[in-house]
């Protein structure tokens, strides 16, 4: 039987043992590469950095897109322009070849005239006038005089009429061949523009491909995009000419004692009253709420919107109350500052509200949850 001094002792062994062979374990895994530990599982800033490229890679490409399309809508815009002018100038030119007639017809007429005159000048009219018997019929012969020298005389005003004409159809068909030159420089130079940004975006999709592991996603989202830009291009274009000065308050409450009233207008009735007639933008609606309104499309088959954008209201000094644009997203995506800004490009983002009466003033303008307050004054 072991003593207890002899049990301590081994006790005592083992605990060293223990720690030595722990020393050497830690000693060896140091010297192990970094990552060795964590294959299995990675570092969340990883996962954070792959995030943040594809959101910037989502960004870019989108931006992309929209550019295409505001150079595609410039270059249809010119080419329209363009046709016009040459239609325009093709009936000119129609024109300015029956001026050349009527002015060689009119040059004939007063060469006989010229040649008649000099033949037989004065002398000619006074042996008509002599040659009459009788009082009556000199006046008669007279009337007649004087009916031919007034209308060759018009005839010669009439006639530097039709060249001074001439000489403004030619300025004017000089004016819009070079306006045709000119469009068609900028048409060519937006095509050229437009060669670039597919191009980029080409780049963009080609580097997307060596940095994610699944580009399918960022496709489909710029497929669909390009089928959404038409829409909302179409939405900035025309938001500000929607009837507005025939809509009318939902709720109206005046202080007669201060002159002052209180219009609320309600998103849903705003909706009704501005979305509903136009065919292309029946699936479009308000909301208002603390920060500005936010309009967006949904089909009506889904639950979430196609875009929406949201923008402050501000009132201008013209009685005028102006969109400002400052959020726009995407099937989730929220879209740079730069696409904002390319989409808003030309596109006039202020609308007159409707006629006040009694010479009330907007003194200003506010949004809650589900409406649009104007304060008034006369």
């Amino acid at each position: 039987m072991m003593t207890f001094r002899k049990i301590m002792i081994k006790k005592m062994s083992a605990l060293v043992f223990m720690i030595v062979l722990s020393s050497l374990v830690l000693n060896s895994v140091s010297g192990l590469p970094n990552n060795f530990l964590n294959t299995a599982n990675p570092p969340d800033n990883s996962t954070a950095q792959v995030k943040s490229t594809e959101q910037k890679l989502i960004e870019e490409i989108l931006a992309l897109d929209s550019r295409a399309l505001a150079l595609q809508n410039q270059i249809n815009e010119l080419s329209a322009q363009n046709n016009e002018l040459k239609r325009s100038l093709s009936e000119k030119r129609r024109e300015l070849s029956m001026l050349d007639g009527a002015v060689r017809d009119r040059q004939k007429k007063l060469s006989r005239w010229i040649v008649f005159s000099f033949k037989g000048g004065i002398g000619s009219f006074l042996g008509v006038l002599v040659g009459a018997e009788d009082m009556g019929e000199f006046f008669r012969r007279l009337d007649n005089i004087t009916f031919i020298i007034e209308y060759y005389n018009n005839m010669i005003i009439e006639t530097k009429s039709l060249i001074f004409r001439r000489k403004q159809e030619e300025m004017e068909i000089m004016n819009k061949q070079n306006l045709v030159q000119e469009l068609e420089q900028k048409a060519k130079k937006a095509l050229e523009e437009l060669k670039s940004v597919i191009a980029q975006k080409q780049k963009e999709l080609a580097h997307a491909r060596m940095v994610l592991k699944d580009t399918s996603f960022l496709e489909e989202i710029s497929e669909n995009w390009q089928d959404a830009l038409p829409s909302l291009n179409y939405l900035l274009k025309n938001l500000t000419s929607l009837p507005w000065t025939s809509i009318s308050p939902d709720n109206l409450k005046v202080n007669w004692f201060t002159l002052t009233a209180r219009a609320e207008f309600k998103d849903t009735s705003l909706t009704q009253k501005l979305f509903s007639n136009d065919e292309k933008l029946k699936n479009v609606y308000f909301r208002f709420h603390p920060e500005g309104v936010t309009v967006s499309e949904k089909k009506p088959e889904s639950s979430v919107p196609i875009y929406s954008i949201t923008c402050s209201l501000e009132l201008t000094e013209e009685q005028k109350i102006k969109f400002s644009p400052k959020n726009l997203e995407f099937n989730g995506v929220v879209l740079p500052p730069a696409v904002i800004k390319e989409l808003m490009k030309d596109n006039n983002m202020e609308f007159t509200p409707p006629p006040l009466p009694q010479d009330l003033k907007i003194t200003s303008i506010s949004t809650e949850e589900g409406k649009l307050i104007m304060y008034l004054k006369r």
